[in-house]
């Protein structure tokens, strides 16, 4: 079994809140850049430096930051976000990559940056509206 740092909780899918700028509009802002503290290998992120409670992310996802950063525009677009905002920015959103379902974090403020960390189905987001029907490709 591996070990995660994070509440055992399962998050919500919610609503796109009033007062915030359209799904496309904070979607064309944002970027996967990932986090040092997941990483056991050198990265966009930084040097590696892997927590030892922290989850390893696979070698593979921190080489194509361009597909990660479309992939959490795509979940924005969607609107597979939680509804807690750190300002205009989703605080959580899901989104597939190669039929596996991410969970990306907002990390810097008001910049838009996120990093994200593969689920496993019991971690799935209560998704009441069905938005992450969208995936099986």
């Amino acid at each position: 079994m591996r070990t995660r740092y994070r509440r055992n909780k399962r998050r919500r899918i919610g609503e796109w809140p009033a007062g915030v700028p359209s799904p496309d509009e904070v979607a064309g802002e944002v970027q996967y850049t990932g986090s040092p503290e997941h990483k056991s290998h050198p990265s966009s992120a930084g040097p590696a430096g892997l927590r030892s409670d922290a989850t390893p992310c696979d070698p593979q996802m921190s080489r194509d930051i361009d597909r990660n950063t479309e992939a959490l525009r795509e979940g924005i677009r969607r609107q597979c976000v939680s509804d807690t905002f750190q300002g205009k920015f989703p605080k959580y959103v899901w989104s597939w990559i190669d039929g596996r379902l991410y969970e990306a974090r907002h990390i810097n403020g008001p910049q838009g940056e996120y990093k994200g960390y593969r689920l496993e189905p019991p971690e799935y987001p209560h998704d009441p509206q069905g938005k992450l029907n969208w995936e099986q490709k």
